[in-house]
């Protein structure tokens, strides 16, 4: 006897035929020139538009892409014009991961630059939209720079040294760079930054016995924060004597 309460599979989606669904750019080429019997919305993305030579499918558009090339019904569709309808769509495609990546945060140019490219972008391309980003005020590498020290320094408590070298990592000119650290560093008290650091760490440093390694450590720790060493040479005094202030009443 059959048992009524048997677990049903699932049923496994249906596989979609890549061939038949991504379009045919080369037999396309070939074919050209085509005339266009029609353009369509796209039913999932209403800014983009479907062209099409009578049932076939020929490529898919951005609504600012139609507008340029004036692409309509009637339209001769000819492999110059093609090849220039497949140019504006990547640069119009990079764009558009420009927006994307800058909703979430700012970049240099440089470092948007390299992540466009890293999906699969041409360079060119990515030069293009940059610079097109950067003459509308979209990017801004000094704007970046000072934003990028001033909460690096507030938040994370970094000091100008590493603010620095992850400036340089993000592609910013050196002249920008030296002068966003020249003038972080005069509205840092960073003898101050460095003690109160080294202070919130007490219960770690105070696990070395020994004075010199001890020293040693602390002076390490701020190093890698970015502080200056002159800074650091400056606040170990007052960091050591709390130190041992808080081993004695201990």
């Amino acid at each position: 006897m059959k048992h009524l309460n048997k677990k049903k599979r699932k049923k496994k989606p249906k596989q979609v035929n890549k061939q038949s669904t991504e379009f045919d750019r080369e037999g396309i080429l070939q074919e050209l020139p085509l005339t266009i019997t029609s353009v369509s919305p796209q039913k999932k993305r209403k800014d983009r538009f479907s062209i099409f030579n009578n049932s076939r499918f020929l490529i898919g558009v951005s609504a600012q892409t139609l507008t340029d090339f004036n692409l309509s019904s009637g339209v001769q569709l000819t492999s110059d014009l093609f090849q220039k309808i497949s140019e504006a769509e990547e640069y119009q495609a990079a764009k558009e991961r420009c927006y994307l990546l800058l909703s979430g945060r700012d970049h240099s140019s440089f470092e948007l630059k390299q992540k466009i490219i890293k999906k699969g972008f041409e360079a060119e391309i990515a030069e293009k939209v940059t610079d097109e980003f950067s003459e509308k005020g979209l990017l801004n590498d000094r704007s970046f720079a000072v934003k990028f020290a001033c909460d690096k320094a507030e938040l994370n408590k970094w000091g100008p040294g590493k603010i620095r070298s992850a400036l340089f990592e993000k592609g910013i000119d050196r002249q920008i760079v030296e002068e966003v650290i020249q003038n972080l560093s005069q509205s840092l008290e960073q003898s101050q930054i460095c003690v109160d650091l080294a202070l919130k760490r007490r219960k770690h440093f105070l696990r070395e016995a020994e004075p010199q390694k001890r020293k040693q450590k602390i002076y390490r720790y701020l190093f890698g924060k970015g502080y200056d060493p002159e800074q650091i040479n400056k606040a170990l005094p007052q960091i050591l004597e709390s130190l041992n202030a808080k081993k004695s009443y201990s």
